[in-house]
């Protein structure tokens, strides 16, 4: 019999990031379900361990059960640079791994301004 493969309970995956200037406006938008390095193992076991400190809802849709994590993370930047990846990490131990990558044009970014990025992950149950 065939063994399921880690990860493969993972159907949906989508990012959004923002840019906000330092005086919090607004500066840019973007949104893609096209993901690079995706380690659905790490997202996986990330997931349970999300599932085993806190609830999350279970939902059904078309006889498939699913739960829906929305993981956010913030950038603040100290200088000028170059942002042109958002990536869901994920630490283990002491070592952080990289789960996702979105990629996209790069934008310049100043002292202050803050990107945030809003993983949202579904899988089956």
């Amino acid at each position: 019999f065939a063994q399921p493969v880690p990860g493969d309970d993972i159907f949906f995956m989508f990012v959004q990031v923002t840019l906000r200037n330092s005086d919090g406006e607004l500066v840019t938008y973007m949104e893609s379900e096209k993901l690079f390095d995706v380690d659905k193992k790490i997202i996986s076991d990330s997931l349970d361990h999300f599932s085993s400190s806190m609830e999350i809802p279970i939902f059904e849709l078309n006889d498939k059960k699913f739960q829906v994590f929305i993981i956010e993370s913030v950038t603040e930047f100290d200088s000028s640079t170059m942002f042109a990846n958002a990536y869901y990490n994920v630490t283990i131990g002491d070592r952080t791994y990289s789960a996702a990558r979105f990629q996209f044009d790069g934008f310049l970014t100043s002292p202050g301004d803050e990107v945030t990025a809003v993983w949202t992950i579904a899988r089956l149950v």
